[in-house]
Order: C-alpha cells, then structure tokens, then sequence
C-alpha cells in the first residue's frame, strides 16, 4: 500500500543570528515521522477487521424432500414411503431450530399430496398439503413428537396465529376459525353467495381482518380472531361484480364501486377516504409498498398511488414487479433476452431509477433498509452471498459457497440452500 505524507515545503539553508543557540524543538523530525506512522498503524489495524465467515451447518435431506424456512424454524418433509393398499404417503416432518439446526421434533403423517408447508405452534405442528391434482386443499394438525393426528379439514390454510391458538382456514363454503390443538370451530362466516372475501391486513402471516364485498352492496370488516363484524357499509349494487374489485392494501381496501374508479375505505371501520378515478381492473395491488399503493397490470404496467389522497403520483410500463426496501422500490424489469435481470433502485415516491446491482438477486431483509443477496454461478455451483445497499446500491460480501444447487432464502439473519447432495446448508448472517 502506498501512502503519502506532507510535511511540507524544506526551507532553504538560512544563516542563524548570533547569541544564544536557538532553543531545542520540542518534536524532532523523527518523531513526528514516528507519531505518523504509529497513527497510520492504528488506522489501518482498526479499519474493521472482518473475521471469514462460520462455515455452515448441515442438515441431511434426500432427493424429493421438502423444506420450508419459516422465522427462526426450519421444516424438513421427507419424500415419504408409500402406505400399503392406498395412493397416501407416510412422510415425516422433523422441526429444526435455526441457525442452530437443532432438532426440536419430529413427527409422521400420512398424506395423499405434495406439502406446501407446516408450522408448530404450541402442542402441534401443521401441515398444509394438496390432497391431489384437482386443486383440494387439506391441513393436518399433528402432536409434537407423535404419530398422532389430533385434527384434519379439507381446507386451505390462510393463516396461524400460535398466541391465539388459533388457525384461519377456507373452505369451499366458510371462513373458519380452528382452534389449533384440538380442531374446534370458535367461528365460521359462510361465504356470500353473490360475494367475495378477501384477507387484510396480515402480519407475520395472519390476517387481521376478513373484508367482504357482495354485489347486493354491503361491505362488512370482521376481526379474524373472533369473526365478530367490526366494520359494514352500504354500497351501490353491483350485480356480478364482486368478485375480483376488492383488494386490501395496508389498512384500507379498495373497492370498484361505480365501474370507473375506486373507492378506498379505511380498516376495520370502514370510513371512505378517497375515490380515484385510476382504473384499477384486471390490476393485483402490492399490499406493502412504501406507504405507497403500487398496482401491476400485464399490459399497461406500473401504477403508484399516494395512499392518502388516491391521486396517481407515477407510471412505467417498464417493471414488471417491485417490492419495498426502506425508502426505496426494488423492481425488475421483463427482459426475456437475459439470463439474468438486474435488479433495480427505484425512488419510490417519483419512479426514478438510482441504480442497479446488476447480477445481484435479493433475498430478504437485512435491517436499516438494507437486505441480503446472492450472486450464482449456476455453471459451477458458487454462490456469493452478502448486503445490499439500495441508498448505494452497494453490495457488502460476507461470503462465498460451493456446491449449491439452488433453493436459497433468508429469514432474519439465516441464510439456508440446498447443496448438490440435496443437503440443506444453514448460515448465520450475523
């Protein structure tokens, strides 16, 4: 490393004044060249000297077995044996905690389908699963280390709340509430038959609200964890329109109410708000989007909204997705003709592009409006795994791995993949 310090411009040769010897400096030139280095040393060797990363944990997983990462567990569901005389699987579900990959349970059910996740909640674990291809959906309630399946709807699951003991489930004809453990109905709303209900408002994965909207004009809040109505409102009838023009979005839901425009209703009371005049059909709606409405469609593209107002504060037919970050919009755009799009900054409240980290894929969250990445090198099986910085859009590497095969995802500071053996590696972030 070359480093340069001024000490200034050397004074030509001056003949000194008689009388007494000049007084001795206080600091040599060697000294002060000293004092340098040593603050120079000390500069460097405090710099942030950043240990190499802990090598992973491994969990041992076969080819065809799956694993869901959910908070700080991790759910590993075996491939399963077949079951003598039926079309059903026997398969094991072992609960890890993470990053630790230690084993907490483990538990056998028997299903008819793919599983699409699981969940423990205090005295069971939850399995979601496909029952088979027509689309049925079933969930299974299992005692913690046991075989013993204490509960089983035909239903798809929306939601868990472990502190309210409490499962929200869809049927073909209700919304209900399950109590976990044993499987009792606490409440049921059946579905309107001219209507439509959506799930608002979900935090860590359970919806605070259940909103329905009917074409004979009523708009009805209720709180899911008593499916008791908190919020109705009459509106215009709509006869065969229901369905599809409600879209909750943070704590309002937006509801086609005259055919061209929309109506924004805050939750759970339901006061109206605003009305745009922004055609919103055949668009979904980002439920998080900066403070902000973000709304895709497949032909005009991007559409942002100011939450408080309703008034259209920006479009691009550019982005095809974006999703928050902090202050800012990570959104890609729909480049056929690359292998790998680039992710890129948006300003959100403007649509301006700041920037991108070209090969760089996000993962999750990384706190203080940062989030965690990776970069593959699908050829040779190498990942770079580090920070990205949307204000910079910097990326901060903490390490690299070898031998992934793919199936990468964060949660919090965990990092897991799945290697070429079908292993599940597990990182420590921080």
């Amino acid at each position: 490393m070359d480093v340069l310090i001024e000490l200034g411009e050397v004074p030509k040769h001056r003949e000194q004044p008689s009388g007494d010897p000049p007084a001795r400096a206080t600091f040599s030139a060697r000294a002060v060249l000293g004092l340098l280095a040593a603050a120079l040393l000390a500069a460097l060797g405090g710099a942030g000297h950043r240990p190499p990363p802990q090598p992973p944990r491994i969990i041992a997983a076969r080819l065809g077995d799956a694993a869901f990462l959910d908070g700080d567990r991790l759910y590993v569901i075996s491939a399963g044996r077949p079951v003598a005389g039926s079309r059903v699987l026997s398969r094991t579900v072992s609960t890890y905690a993470v990053p630790q990959a230690r084993l907490l349970s483990r538990t056998s059910v028997e299903v008819s389908g793919g599983v699409v996740g699981a969940w423990r909640a205090p005295g069971a674990v939850l399995v979601a699963y496909q029952v088979d291809t027509s689309g049925t959906w079933a969930v299974a309630a299992l005692g913690v280390d046991t075989d013993r399946v204490l509960w089983r709807r035909a239903a798809r699951l929306i939601g868990v709340s472990a502190a309210d003991r409490l499962a929200v489930l869809e049927t073909a004809d209700a919304e209900l509430g399950v109590d976990l453990v044993t499987g009792r109905t606490r409440w049921s709303v059946p579905h309107p038959v001219d209507g439509f209900t959506a799930h608002a408002g979900i935090e860590n994965g359970f919806p605070r609200w259940l909103v329905t909207a009917t074409d004979s004009g009523r708009l009805e809040a209720r709180d899911a964890r008593t499916g008791q109505v908190i919020g109705e409102v009459a509106l215009p009838r709509r006869p065969g329109r229901a369905n599809g023009v409600i879209w909750p979005v943070g704590d309002l839901v937006l509801v086609d109410t005259f055919g061209s425009g929309f109506d924004a209703f805050r939750l759970p009371g339901l006061q109206r708000v605003w009305r745009t005049p922004v055609d919103l059909s055949q668009s979904w709606m980002q439920a998080d989007c900066v403070r902000l409405i973000c709304t895709f469609h497949r032909q005009w593209g991007m559409t942002v909204l100011d939450p408080l107002t309703g008034r259209e504060l920006w479009t691009s037919d550019r982005w095809e997705y974006a999703e928050p970050t902090g202050n800012y919009l990570l959104a890609r755009v729909d480049d056929r003709n690359s292998a790998q799009p680039s992710l890129w900054v948006l300003d959100a409240a403007t649509g301006r592009a700041l920037g991108n980290f070209g090969a760089w894929k996000g993962l999750g969250p990384a706190g203080d409006g940062q989030l965690y990445g990776m970069r593959e090198d699908r050829d040779n099986h190498r990942i770079l795994y580090g920070v990205l910085d949307p204000a910079t859009q910097g990326v901060r590497v903490l390490g690299s791995a070898d031998r992934v095969s793919g199936g990468c995802e964060t949660e919090g500071p965990v990092l897991i993949c799945r290697l070429v053996d079908a292993s599940i590696a597990v990182w420590d972030l921080r």
